[in-house]
């Protein structure tokens, strides 16, 4: 059942365009409910009649129950913003609901109110919830940023989304592939809509949503959270196979970086530099770096590693960068690693002119990819499988134990690191790894 939300219609392109995707995957029943009557202006009118919609909704869900021996377990709500609160009030009125997805809820009068008010994990035996725009109110963000179902997925940290932001906003190319109404909507709530196109295309994509549970986006970007192996619920598949792997406790996030376009699924891979700290070597540098993964499958050039500035790196230590791409490259054998040096006027030390070493000294580089087996393999047993296969060493080349990497200049790490070589390196890393 699809539940559109405030001043939306059931003709909308999304409603259309989610039903043709469903029945593309599956012999299903899907019901479209329209309330568009009641979700016009004003915004405090329609938050009302989304508790007279959920008894509607409600009552038709038990009229089949009792006529017609429908199983509620097998009925999912499918709504976005005031669409998600509506399924919630349907399913305080269904006994035994199967699934509730809530695509970005709407934040204003539900923000923080008690879970008898809103969408919350008693209102169907699985409810999983993507925000997508949640930016305080004040600030134009029109979704929820509380935990409210049994598995909460952030997108690009849940708030502004890639292309939502000034002049990136796709305006023009929407206009013209997808019509006026579209566009207005771009316009108007581009983070807010981008989680019904998640949700959307999910539901057939060959590319799967792995989100990772972490504490923050920050340590998700830093790799502190990459780690998919064995039968736990560190990751979890967003979007309509959500429910095909295990999640942890109510209240924990997921994050997960997606495209700016769609088809908006992106792998995930994790590029470790491991710094050497030979004598001549500052303690510390900070700036800028740039990675190209070369592998049999093709070549992902220009990855930004330090995308929101400059980071400072101890020699002598390891960092991790998460980087996506739409590609699944498979096993990388050759890296190229871009370094720039930045000089802060803020931070007195790290001016470097005539008596400091601005080179970045690199003994070897890891890239690690998350790979998970999609709903509807071939092998079945093998469905909700994750794993972070084994990250090769890529090292330099010729006797050197390290790259010197000169500002603004790059360094070329091959997959062939020496026997000795290598068994040292996988010593010092091997819990890291």
């Amino acid at each position: 059942m699809i539940i559109h939300g405030f001043i939306d219609t059931p003709l909308s392109s999304w409603v259309k365009e989610m039903k043709r995707e469903l029945l593309k995957h599956s012999d299903w029943n899907v019901v479209v409910v329209d309330w568009a009557g009641g979700s016009l202006p004003l915004y405090t009118q329609a938050t009302a009649n989304t508790r007279l919609v959920g008894l509607e909704v409600a009552y038709f869900v038990n009229y089949l129950q009792e006529h017609l021996g429908l199983d509620p377990a097998k009925v999912h709500m499918i709504g976005h913003s005031l669409g998600a609160h509506t399924a919630g009030y349907a399913g305080q009125r269904i006994n035994g609901l199967g699934r509730i997805t809530g695509l970005d809820p709407a934040e204003p009068y539900f923000q923080g109110m008690p879970t008898s008010v809103r969408l919350d994990t008693s209102d169907a035996r699985f409810v999983d919830v993507i925000h997508t725009d949640g930016t305080s109110i004040f600030l134009l963000g029109y979704g929820m940023s509380q935990p409210c179902g049994h598995v909460d997925f952030y997108p690009n940290n849940g708030k502004e989304q890639p292309g939502c932001s000034g002049t990136d906003a796709p305006l023009p190319l929407t206009l013209i592939r997808e019509g006026l109404e579209e566009a207005s909507r771009v316009l108007v709530a581009c983070s807010h809509v981008r989680a019904i196109k998640l949700f959307t295309d999910s539901i057939n994509t060959p590319c799967p949503y792995i989100a990772h549970k972490c504490d923050s986006y920050e340590h998700f970007l830093e790799g502190k959270c990459f780690n998919c192996a064995g039968n736990s619920s560190n990751c979890a598949l967003m979007g309509m196979h959500a429910t095909e792997t295990p999640v942890g406790a109510p209240g924990s996030k997921y994050y997960v970086a997606t495209g700016k376009d769609s088809p908006f699924c992106r792998r995930h891979y994790r590029i470790t530099v491991h710094l050497a700290r030979p004598p001549r070597a500052e303690s510390w540098v900070q700036g800028f770096m740039k990675a190209t993964i070369h592998s049999d499958n093709g070549v992902a050039r220009n990855l930004d590693l330090t995308p929101s500035g400059y980071v400072r790196l101890e020699h002598g230590e390891a960092r991790s960068f998460v980087v996506t791409h739409p590609l699944d490259m498979g096993p990388v054998r050759r890296a190229e690693l871009y370094w720039e040096y930045d000089m802060d006027v803020l931070q007195p030390r790290s001016l470097c002119f005539f008596w400091c070493n601005d080179h970045l000294y690199v003994s070897h580089v890891q890239v690690q990819r998350l790979d998970m087996e999609l709903p509807g393999d071939q092998d079945a047993g093998a469905r909700g499988k994750r794993n972070v296969e084994p990250a090769p060493q890529l090292c330099t080349v010729g006797s050197r134990e390290y790259a010197d990497i000169a500002s603004r200049s790059s360094a070329t790490f091959y997959d062939n690191c020496g026997a000795s070589k290598g068994s040292r390196h996988y010593t010092e890393t091997n819990e890291d790894t």
